[in-house]
């Protein structure tokens, strides 16, 4: 069940070969250019999954995180559901609100349409256990694209963690915050052919998990 409560992320996301990638494309023209001079900003994230120990909301394709930034902390919980991802460009539902931090089960979370979304499809009362851990370095810019598209443009490095092992992010993201998509997706592509970016076929979640699940 899918309540209409709900934003919709729309973005691309790509793979980065390497960190040096990233950091040419710090000093890219066309960046530099859409962004108007703006300074990038950096925060360092740190995320968890988590499910119930049945995994209820893997089962009804939702994927659930509290992330901490900032200094002192604060702390975000986001529900997102798995939408469909094509070349890259994904769209989904999700759902997102400021907490005091971690909680043990999903009827602990706060009033609201996040809480009332994940109970939707899982039990409350089930402990929450960690399933992905992913901790990385995002430097974001804000784009002004044709059409009056305004974008995020993020570049992540870092490394996703789940069954005792490890995997390298080099991940950048466009995701379209105003107006049509198509002039997010043209810049998409042109970046991603001027640094032999690749489409994403997966979440940093869906990577975590075939880590966890030790799928090929």
């Amino acid at each position: 069940m899918m309540l209409d409560t709900a934003s919709m992320e729309q973005e691309v996301k790509l793979m980065a070969p390497d960190a040096v990638t990233l950091e040419s494309m710090l000093r890219d023209p066309d960046i530099l250019e859409k962004c108007g001079g703006s300074p990038w900003q950096s925060k360092y994230l740190e995320s968890t999954y988590l499910d119930t120990p049945g995994r209820q909301l893997l089962a009804h394709r939702f994927g659930f995180r509290f992330r901490k930034y900032g200094t002192p902390p604060l702390w975000r919980a986001c529900l997102k559901a798995e939408g469909h991802m094509v070349d890259g460009f994904s769209v989904r539902h999700e759902w997102e609100q400021e907490v005091d931090g971690p909680v043990d089960n999903l009827a602990e979370l706060p009033d609201g349409p996040l809480r009332q979304q994940a109970l939707t499809v899982a039990s409350g009362g089930e402990s929450l256990l960690p399933l992905v851990e992913t901790v990385f370095l995002r430097k974001t810019v804000m784009l002004t694209l044709a059409d009056q598209c305004l974008a995020e443009l993020a570049l992540d490095q870092g490394e996703i963690r789940a069954g005792g092992k490890t995997q390298p992010l080099f991940e950048v993201e466009v995701e379209c915050k105003s107006g049509p998509n198509e002039p997010m997706l043209r810049f998409s592509l042109l970046l991603r052919q001027r640094y032999n970016l690749k489409p994403s076929q997966h979440s940093k979640f869906a990577f975590g998990l075939i880590l966890l699940d030790n799928r090929p």
